[in-house]
């Protein structure tokens, strides 16, 4: 039943009871009075009778008193009328007339001197009577005669009692006939009154309230569009109520959208998402949680996350996991975990506690990801930062602190004695020439494939430049065991390698320093493992020797090259090559990159990663990095023959720490007439990301001069895309030898296209730096074009 007919017909039962209560109240009313004018009447009768009586008395007509009362009856249409005499009559007057001294127990209640007596009774005809028995008390003045002259009573004594009974009939069909009257009104009243209460609530009240109730449902099944408000015609109750509706659509209506906005969200999100109850367990997940863990929302949901648990984190860190998480509401970090099919795989999990208003917690979220990808990525670029990308050997780096790792062990470990060794290839520069670099790349390869093989699994193998390689014996505890590797050495290089259809003999020659008679120190071991090599160079190569005394005055290969770089300025000995760079995105060209090089007696050019160390501790870098940076626009506008390119000069750190360095490139610019905004600049990422705060004011103040920027070799130091967003660069280059390490690896591809779309959303070009130089000549005019 809808709430306006429970309305209406509770309305109308309170009428009807209400009604019934009023007529039955009437009708008693009715009856309560016809009662009393019936008493009134019966004590009016009493007195007549009396008055009647005593007359008699006086008269001395008393025996006529039968004729009198019936006359009464007859004249007052009186059923019933009688007079009883009381004992002191009887004992005075004897018991009179026949039925004078018949007292039912009413009348003799009253002649022992009760009250009068009246009431109402039903006959067995359903007839209502009065009945009324009334005293008659001896008086001192009645009608100006003494009762006690006559009786000899105390005045007050009951002298008898007048009994009757008066019929009610015509006063009890009166009350019926107005009941009759009444209810048939009340009927006739209940229709207009219903169909008005009907119309009010249905109209004022019902249809607002039902067309709220089905906006409400609306809300409810998520159908917020079929939901309208409702107009606002008055300011009562239901008015309130209906602009409370209004607002709570509006909110109900916001709250419904970001509700399936975030329903789109979470199922839509790349990163995991798990909700658990307060006890941990399951009750919501999305898409990517099944993608990344191979479990269904069904197979999840009830479960709690330690089904996900992977065994390699041991309970000490799963308690202080729970410890911070209570403590702090929140924990982040690297966690391992186990997929349905049961491989093992680190994500980056972040857990969040979702406490009630009284601060208990109800639910915890937790939001992660898998890293595999970024840290197999982390990994490779760790990898290749302290590797050969050729050989895969260790690189100087890494070699470097293999070293020191050793010789702080040798000086704990006094049985430790490490041997270190140089090797370099001897006449390599003849077998690159006249096979190619190709040729020579194959040759690289094999040589460390064959030093491997060499030394055992403590000992390393590094290749510090083109054809120089070291190796280091961390646990040789004697001179013999050094020699023992170097003559097996010998004997692995003197077998001929196969260089496509050739096939070449190359021998190496080796110097060795022994920790702690040659040096105590790693400058101090390597700078003699040199000196030796150097010996054995002099003295026909294909050998080794171990470092002596004697060879301190000797030059070695890098002293006399420093000696040679402090000249090379007068000598005009510096070249600037050029390599043509391409975009990873299109592999099309977009500019040339210039390079330093170095023109060595022979008529052959050193690369500047030969001779930059060396450049470095002399203090020449600034120069030469001013230099190149001015030569190759000069060279690169000749042979440009005025048509635009871009241009890109890679500096290092000597230069980007100079406070100067803005002036400098300006004055460079002005001087060669080169056009700024076809020029950029490359600083090595780990210069600039060594201090991003004092790196940005550096760029900012290049930037206002219109060039652009770029950090070069991105990659090897691994830092974040996120952290350039604040840096004015326009362009990140790469390594070809890592891209193309990176193409050939499994999902690389897939790596390089995510980093270019992290790269293309902070507005910067990704540039592949080839590893070939070309000479100016080589060079076609005109450039191409960015």
């Amino acid at each position: 039943m809808k709430i306006w007919q429970r309305l209406v017909l509770s309305i109308l039962l309170a009428v009807i009871a209400s009604g019934s209560g009023l007529i039955y109240w009437a009708s008693l009313e009715q009856q309560r009075i016809a009662a009393d004018q019936a008493r009134e009447f019966a004590d009016s009768i009493h007195q007549m009778t009396l008055a009647g009586l005593t007359g008699m008395m006086i008269t001395g007509t008393v025996p006529l008193r039968a004729l009198f009362l019936d006359q009464i009856k007859a004249m007052h249409q009186i059923e019933s009328l009688k007079v009883i005499r009381g004992d002191a009559v009887v004992g005075q007057f004897g018991p009179g007339l026949e039925g004078e001294t018949d007292a039912d127990p009413v009348e003799r209640a009253v002649l022992d001197g009760r009250e009068a007596y009246y009431a109402v009774e039903s006959g067995s005809d359903g007839v209502e009577r009065l009945r009324a028995v009334i005293p008659a008390r001896a008086l001192e003045n009645y009608l100006g005669k003494t009762c006690t002259n006559c009786h000899n009573v105390p005045v007050g004594t009951v002298l008898g009692a007048v009994s009757m009974e008066i019929s009610l009939a015509s006063a009890s069909e009166s009350t019926r006939r107005f009941t009759r009257h009444a209810v048939l009104a009340a009927a006739a009243l209940c229709f207009p009154l219903g169909g008005f209460i009907w119309y009010f609530i249905s109209r004022l009240v019902s249809r607002p309230l039902a067309r709220m109730a089905d906006g409400l449902e609306d809300i409810a099944a998520g159908d917020i569009d079929a939901a309208v408000e409702l107009p606002v015609r008055r300011e009562d109750e239901v008015g309130r109520a209906v602009a409370a509706f209004n607002r709570v659509l509006g909110k109900a209506a916001e709250l419904l959208r970001e509700q399936r906005l975030a329903r789109i969200v979470f199922e839509n999100s790349l990163e995991g998402i798990t909700v658990t109850d307060a006890h941990s367990r399951i009750v919501m997940v999305n898409k990517a949680f099944t993608d990344t863990t191979g479990y269904s929302a069904e197979e999840a949901l009830g479960k709690t996350p330690a089904m996900l648990k992977s065994g390699k984190q041991g309970e000490a860190f799963y308690r202080d996991f729970w410890n911070i998480l209570r403590e702090r509401g929140e924990w982040r970090g690297e966690i391992w975990n186990r997929r349905k099919n049961g491989t093992v795989y680190p994500e980056w999990l972040n857990v969040s506690a979702v406490r009630d208003h009284h601060g208990r917690i109800e639910h915890y979220i937790a939001i992660f990801s898998d890293i595999t990808e970024r840290k197999e990525h982390e990994e490779r670029i760790t990898y290749q930062a302290f590797h050969d990308a050729l050989t895969g050997l260790p690189n100087r780096l890494l070699f470097r602190d293999r070293l020191d790792l050793a010789l702080a062990q040798a000086r704990r470990n006094k049985a430790r004695r490490p041997a270190l060794m140089f090797l370099d290839l001897d006449r390599f520069k003849q077998i690159n020439d006249t096979l190619g670099h190709e040729a020579g790349d194959t040759l690289l390869k094999e040589v460390a494939n064959r030093l491997r093989h060499c030394v055992r699994a403590s000992d390393t193998v590094a290749r510090i430049a083109g054809d120089e390689f070291t190796v280091l014996l961390p646990e040789a505890e004697e001179e013999g065991e050094a020699r023992a590797v170097a003559e097996k050495i010998l004997q692995a290089m003197g077998e001929p390698i196969v260089l496509g259809s050739a096939s070449r003999v190359v021998t190496t020659s080796i110097g060795i320093s022994l920790f702690p008679q040659d040096g105590r120190d790693a400058e101090t071991l390597m700078k003699h493992a040199d000196a030796a090599m150097y010996a054995v160079k002099g003295s026909g190569r294909a050998s080794f020797c171990f470092f002596n005394s004697d060879l301190l005055g000797r030059p070695t290969r890098r002293s006399a090259m420093e000696e040679r770089l402090v000249n090379a300025f007068e000598g005009n000995e510096f070249r600037v090559a050029f390599q043509a760079a391409t975009l990873l995105d299109q592999g099309q060209p977009c500019g040339l990159e210039a390079r330093l090089t170095w023109a060595q007696p022979d008529g052959t050019l050193l690369d500047c990663e030969e001779f930059l160390g060396a450049a470095e501790d002399l203090g020449l870098a600034p120069a030469l990095g001013e230099w190149l940076l001015e030569n190759a626009c000069r060279e690169a506008l000749v042979l440009g023959a005025g048509t635009a390119t871009h241009l890109a000069v890679g500096l290092g750190a000597a230069a980007f720490g100079r406070a100067d360095l803005a002036e400098r490139v300006a004055l460079i610019l002005e001087r060669t007439g080169w056009p700024a905004r076809q020029l950029e600049i490359g600083f090595p990422e780990s210069v600039v990301m060594r201090n991003p705060e004092e790196s940005r004011a550096v760029l900012t103040n290049l930037a206002e001069l219109g060039v652009d920027l770029a950090l070069t070799d991105y990659g090897m130091c691994g830092s974040s895309l996120v952290l350039l967003r604040d840096l004015p660069l326009a362009a990140l280059r790469l390594d070809a030898a890592l891209v193309g390490e990176e193409r050939r690896r499994p999902g690389g591809s897939s790596v390089l296209a995510a980093f270019l779309g992290l790269a293309r959303a902070l507005r910067l070009r990704v540039v592949v730096s080839p590893g070939k130089a070309i000479a100016p000549a080589e060079v076609q005019a005109p450039f191409p074009s960015p």
